[in-house]
């Protein structure tokens, strides 16, 4: 028994140590693990902001490239390259350049690389034969990559230690013209990499692609170590890896440190975290000691195994947390590069259209305009130009030929918030100072919260429209002049004929029929005469004081004389009193009832009545008939328009009746309303202001030189 005791005893410490030595190797492996993740994320976090401060120089190299694409002038190219340097950080970027293919920037030109650094000094000194910057390894590298940014090595010049970040740009075709550059301070870099450096157990150094030492804590004792072996390095950025481990050899510093690298992320740069063996596994050296006395006191192991279990799990969460910052990271670049292309192709679609595209800041300043608004309004509209400024220069003009006042253009009532549609107005083109008729619609542009922080418009040329549609009407009047005289002489002598010849029967009736014809083409005559003075604001109107019921009761005689077959009922009414051309006004309301009778079916009867309404008469047309269906009431007052045109129901006619019988009512401060419903008939309402009751006193009303009225008419 005692020896079975022993035995068992024996084997239960067997089995406990082997247990024992077990959980040792994996808890001293954990904490290494978790010593090594640890300073992984001390140069993970230094790659960051290092790739933090090179993400904005590459955004303003981008921007670079888009603005510098279309340029063709000298000014322009000087101008952007000001403008790009001043809102870069000047602790960051010093200077910037935009190097043309040679024959890419005019003809004749062939070295054209403007060039400026921080001095706001423009210099063209690297535009030389001598220099030859095509030729130059940076040029050619960014050329060959096209639109993927290229990082140069470090290199000393004019004191300071730079590098260079080049990408080729393209024209507003898809066609590359050059290479735009933008030149890093490394001392600003080398600031970053000190801050990093809070241990003096631990190096956190950053490395170029090929090499070369870009920033390092101890980096004036290695150019004083290689100044006194012979050599002379300007800066840090002379110095290699290798030359590096040659340093920390002769110092003693190549033993006895572990070293991690991570890369800067699309730059080709490498952070390099060296510490102390003895600082970062520490901790393990401690548990180790921990486990050798936790092996004499075994009854302490279960306690520690749980404390080592719960080390173990908190690498592993560190290590879910840098797989997390990973993944959001690679989220965070694929968005912006969805977003970059989003406004690439935005830009694209902005620059192809033919409508000028104006965007203004609510300090009145134009932040974008493409290339139809740089045509139409000339440099007033470029990017930088003050709005009041450019408005002063040449002030816009209504379609009245009025000067517009600054707070009612089109701009100014968009940055107020309001959405203007279809404003017409003349501007005066720059520099042969020819007028212009634009057509514009503005917006304003609302962040989150809803307040305006922009306005854009888009505007249309619209003058060879208006003086197309303004020849065509004097053509029209012109013809209908012309066309009167021999109407009148056909009629005259057809009419003669047949009271002083005395013909035959079958001769009489020809000479009727070309009486007939004679009338309607007069009539037709007639309509396209008015229509033209109507729409050149010159029809004559002789206005009188009359009894509304009487005109009402003039114009349903003569379109039942005309259709017998239609009974017009007029029921009774009112007896109001209207200022107004009478043979005008008996015109419009024999042209309502007449297509009333005329798109009905025989025997179908026209209601018209007349109802006062405050201070307006209303003349009530209601028929059966085949009715409008709703995409033709919208065109149904335009001129020419006729509905039923190639349609079982055409009637025949011009489409002017309707355009004229608006015309003429609004030209008598009146409207019309029109109500229709396909299959059911159509109901006409007629509203006119009404006079107080009295005797008529003639009162001649002239309507000479009135403005066009094409805009109220739809025309």
């Amino acid at each position: 028994m005692p020896s079975l005791a022993l035995l068992l005893v024996v084997g239960l410490g067997v089995a406990l140590t082997g247990g024992l030595l077990v959980f040792a190797q994996r808890a001293l492996h954990g904490q290494e693990q978790e010593a090594l993740a640890q300073q992984t994320v001390r140069a993970r976090e230094l790659a960051s902001g290092l790739g933090s401060q090179l993400h904005a120089a590459e955004q303003l190299l981008d921007s670079l490239a888009s603005l510098a694409g279309p340029l063709r002038e000298r000014q322009e190219v000087e101008a952007l390259l000001h403008r790009m340097l001043a809102s870069a950080p000047k602790h960051v970027i010093h200077g910037l350049g935009v190097w043309f293919e040679p024959g890419q920037f005019a003809p004749g030109v062939h070295y054209m690389g403007p060039y400026i650094h921080q001095d706001q000094v423009l210099s063209y000194q690297w535009s030389t034969a001598a220099y030859d910057y095509p030729r130059q390894d940076w040029y050619r590298q960014a050329w060959l990559r096209g639109e993927q940014i290229s990082i140069t090595e470090p290199y000393f010049d004019m004191g300071q230690t730079y590098v260079s970040l080049t990408r080729a740009f393209f024209d507003d075709q898809g066609r590359q013209r050059g290479v735009v550059s933008v030149d890093l301070i490394l001392p600003m870099v080398g600031d970053v990499v000190r801050q990093a450096n809070v241990s003096p157990t631990e190096s956190l150094y950053l490395v170029s692609p090929h090499g070369m030492l870009i920033a390092h804590p101890r980096g004036e004792e290695l150019l004083t170590w290689a100044r006194g072996h012979g050599r002379s390095p300007r800066s840090l950025a002379e110095l290699t890896l290798e030359d590096l481990g040659t340093w920390e050899h002769a110092h003693g510093l190549d033993r006895g440190w572990w070293t991690t690298q991570v890369s800067v992320p699309n730059s080709g740069w490498k952070v390099f975290a060296s510490t102390k063996e003895d600082t970062l596994f520490s901790d393990v050296r401690r548990q180790r000691a921990f486990l050798v006395a936790l092996g004499v006191l075994l009854w302490m192991g279960l306690g520690a195994s749980g404390i080592v279990m719960a080390r173990s799990e908190r690498t592993r969460a560190l290590i879910r947390t840098l797989a997390e910052r990973q993944r959001q990271e690679e989220e965070r670049l694929r968005l912006l590069a969805q977003v970059q292309r989003r406004s690439a192709e935005l830009q694209t679609i902005i620059e192809s259209m033919v409508e000028a595209v104006v965007v203004v800041g609510t300090e009145g300043r134009v932040t974008l305009a493409n290339r139809a608004a740089l045509t139409l309004f000339g440099k007033a509209s470029s990017a930088g130009s003050d709005l009041d400024t450019s408005y002063w220069a040449h002030p816009p003009q209504g379609v009245d030929g009025q000067e517009l006042a600054f707070d009612t253009l089109p701009l100014a009532r968009a940055l107020r918030g309001e959405q203007v549609n279809d404003s017409e107005l003349v501007i005066t083109q720059p520099p042969q100072n020819r007028k212009r008729i634009l057509r514009v619609n503005a917006a304003p542009i609302r962040d989150e919260s809803g307040r305006v922080v922009a306005a854009v418009t888009v505007s249309r040329d619209i003058t060879q429209a208006v003086e197309l549609e303004r020849l065509q009407s004097e053509f029209v009047k012109m013809a209908a002049h012309e066309l009167k005289t021999p109407l009148a002489v056909m009629k005259s002598f057809a009419q003669l004929a047949c009271r002083t010849a005395h013909p035959a029967p079958a001769l009489r009736r020809l000479l009727e029929g070309i009486s007939r014809g004679a009338d309607r083409m007069d009539r037709v005559v007639r309509t396209l005469l008015d229509a033209s003075q109507l729409q050149l604001g010159r029809l004559h109107f002789e206005k009188k004081e009359l009894r509304l019921r009487a005109l009402v009761e003039a114009a349903a005689a003569s379109t039942a004389a005309h259709h017998p077959s239609h009974p017009i009922h007029m029921r009774p009414g009112p007896d109001a009193w209207v200022l107004g051309d009478r043979s005008r006004l008996v015109q419009v309301l024999t042209e309502l009832m007449d297509n009333a009778a005329r798109y009905s079916a025989a025997g179908s009867p026209v209601e018209v009545s007349l109802h006062v309404e405050g201070e307006e008469v209303e003349i009530s047309i209601r028929d059966e008939g085949i009715g409008i269906s709703e995409e033709q009431r919208e065109r149904l007052f335009e001129r020419f328009y006729r509905p039923h045109a190639g349609t079982p129901h055409d009637r025949g006619g011009m489409g002017l009746g309707l355009y004229l019988s608006r015309g003429i009512l609004l030209l008598h401060e009146g409207r019309v309303e029109l109500e229709s419903r396909e299959g059911e008939g159509t109901h006409v309402r007629v509203r006119l202001p009404m006079l107080p009751e009295q005797q008529p006193t003639p009162e001649v009303v002239s309507m000479q030189d009135r403005e066009p009225l094409g805009a109220d008419l739809g025309a």
